[in-house]
């Protein structure tokens, strides 16, 4: 007999791996978590849910994990490893975060119900990508990044990563990956507004300030006209922060001449 559970109940997934990936120091640094769940395949999905090996991360399709008394949160894949029937979600946890703080609380090999979902979002793609996020947003943007490497789109990518400290970045292996397989394709630019210690910026060769239009013009309008040969009109951008972070974003570069959602990756 057919399932009559409603779609948003979805299905239960196993936590199978939890990775430190940045240390908690007080408020001033919050944890951040790789959490790595195995592929169910005994689930029904309906509607616009579908199974987890369908996401299309480079569509921007998100996961569901259903908070219990609350409601199903979205989190982005960082990777969908299909022939090993796993997942990975990596987030901050914060305090009292209804969402994230049950997330933390699971403990391996418990489930959490999840489901995948479909968005109605096209590729709009370019020969130069600009990946632009902030803090833990480098979840869904490096993995963006890599995809428009691969699929040979984009000839040109530049990512930036803005956070507070070198402490806050992770993944420094797949950076340096994707820094020897495409290096004179990608590169990665780091922004710190509150590292104190100069040899860590010195380290990536980090810039120290915050987001501003007059940052944007001076990181990507030479990298795309001058360095690449491209026109403006060549240029594709994604921005993953807050909401708030990602209209003000917006706007900066349709006011440096990049105008959005027109020159976005992703358009609904």
């Amino acid at each position: 007999m057919a399932s009559t559970a409603p779609w948003w109940i979805g299905t239960p997934t196993k936590l199978i791996r939890k990775t430190l990936m940045v240390s908690e120091v007080g408020l001033d640094r919050l944890p951040v978590y790789t959490l790595t769940f195995e592929i169910p395949h005994d689930g029904e999905f309906t509607g616009r849910t579908q199974s987890f090996e369908k996401v299309r991360i480079d569509y921007g399709e998100v996961v569901k994990m259903v908070i219990p008394n609350y409601k199903p949160k979205s989190y982005s894949m960082s990777a969908l490893r299909a022939e090993e029937s796993e997942f990975d979600v990596t987030l901050k946890i914060y305090p009292n975060g209804r969402a994230s703080g049950y997330l933390d609380r699971i403990q391996i090999g418990e489930t959490v119900n999840a489901f995948g979902l479909r968005n109605e979002k096209t590729r709009n793609p370019g020969k130069f990508f600009g990946g632009i996020a902030y803090g833990v947003g480098i979840t869904e943007i490096l993995p963006m990044a890599r995809f428009e490497l691969e699929k040979g789109d984009a000839e040109r990518v530049v990512v930036l990563w803005a956070s507070r400290t070198k402490a806050d970045t992770f993944w420094d292996d797949q950076i340096a990956e994707l820094e020897k397989t495409y290096k004179d394709k990608f590169e990665m630019v780091y922004l710190f507004s509150r590292e104190k210690e100069e040899s860590n910026c010195a380290e990536v060769s980090a810039l120290q300030g915050r987001i501003d239009a007059s940052l944007l013009k001076q990181i990507f309008e030479p990298r795309i006209t001058i360095t690449a040969g491209f026109e403006r009109e060549d240029a594709r951008f994604l921005v993953i922060g807050t909401k708030a972070m990602m209209r003000m974003t917006d706007d900066m570069l349709t006011e440096i001449g990049f105008p959005m959602p027109e020159q976005c990756l992703l358009r609904k």
